[in-house]
């Protein structure tokens, strides 16, 4: 699925939840067929209700003690021709679902047959390979102390902390494509090694988790920081293409922020 169709899936989602409210609203309201005009004066409102009275005339202002049928046939108004505008909706947005689909460039080159897809590249790939390509590339990481301590990860790579294992250990068990300490060129500035490169499959990009270990360290608050300012000039954006957590010596990582940061990378 991508970014358009997750955005459509969305909107159906929200107007199928619109609906639903809306016709229990209908079932609650008295049905009433009468037509009524409404004429703002300041703070005030005059209500004309539109239908035969006793006396045989048509029409006539309704006192403020019949406000609540004027209320009342406005909701009823309102709310039918809400309905009707979004079943109309909903509608637009599976014909556009279903043209999307139809029309997607590696849907194309799927049905013109093995053979011939053979004798042309697409012109696309899909997620799923250039995932595989993503997770091909090859690079060198920092080289860990001499004395530093050896922690692995589920998937087998050393790491630097027991935190960055358990960051790492949710990004695999939820299937998410990262690398570990992949070199970063900065212009003017040099190498840098993010903790965590995350590929963002939708939107073709990279994504960097940061986890700060040591907040409580003077000096490791202000290369944390110059490190974000680098990150800020490249065009990372916290909560969109930059997610990161922190721990001091007193109030270690909350596996819970982690969590949060992983839905929210999933759901981009």
């Amino acid at each position: 699925m991508n970014k358009l169709e997750k955005e459509l899936a969305t909107e159906k989602e929200k107007t199928q939840k619109y609906l639903k409210e809306i016709n229990s609203i209908i079932k609650r309201t008295r049905k009433d067929s009468a037509k009524l005009s409404v004429i703002a004066k300041g703070n005030h409102v005059q209500c004309y209700i539109k239908e035969t009275q006793e006396d045989g005339k048509y029409g006539r202002y309704l006192p403020a003690s019949q406000r609540a049928r004027a209320v009342n046939i406005v909701k009823g108004e309102y709310y039918n021709k809400l309905k009707s505008a979004l079943e109309r909706r909903g509608k637009i947005i599976d014909k556009a679902i279903k043209c999307l689909q139809e029309t997607e460039p590696l849907e194309i080159y799927r049905k013109i047959g093995k053979g011939k897809q053979r004798l042309v590249e697409p012109i696309e790939v899909s997620n799923e390979d250039y995932r595989k390509t993503w997770e091909k590339f090859e690079y060198i990481r920092k080289p860990f102390e001499e004395n530093a301590p050896e922690i692995y990860t589920d998937r087998g790579e050393r790491v630097r902390s027991k935190s960055e294992k358990i960051i790492a250990d949710k990004l695999y068990r939820e299937g998410i494509a990262y690398r570990y300490e992949c070199p970063l060129e900065i212009p003017y500035v040099g190498t840098i090694y993010p903790d965590f490169t995350i590929l963002d499959e939708v939107n073709r990009r990279n994504i960097i988790y940061e986890h700060f270990g040591l907040m409580d360290n003077e000096d490791y608050v202000n290369n944390a920081i110059a490190k974000l300012q680098q990150y800020s000039r490249q065009g990372y954006t916290l909560g969109d293409n930059l997610f990161v957590t922190m721990e001091t010596s007193a109030r270690p990582l909350d596996s819970r922020m982690v969590d949060n940061n992983i839905k929210q990378i999933k759901n981009i």
